[in-house]
């Protein structure tokens, strides 16, 4: 069951990265146009490549902000 709740857990963030880049194309693309000058299109993001996408990791962390996995991390904002 643990094994199970993790990975559910992770499939819900994935979802909700989703649907964030969804709801905001002009994110999305930026976002792509980064892993396009990094990486290419002729092979897959490897954990080398994590450091050269800063805009990448910066919306992997929003999401994360927005939506976190664990139940006791609640959505906050600077004042």
């Amino acid at each position: 069951e643990l094994l199970m709740a993790g990975s559910d857990t992770t499939g819900a963030t994935v979802e909700w990265a989703m649907a964030e880049l969804i709801h905001r194309p002009h994110i999305m693309k930026l976002v792509q146009a980064e892993v396009d000058q990094v990486v290419g299109r002729n092979r897959r993001v490897e954990e080398s490549d994590i450091d050269s996408l800063p805009y990448l990791h910066a919306v992997v962390k929003e999401v994360l902000r927005l939506h976190p996995a664990g139940p006791l991390m609640i959505p906050h904002r600077a004042d």
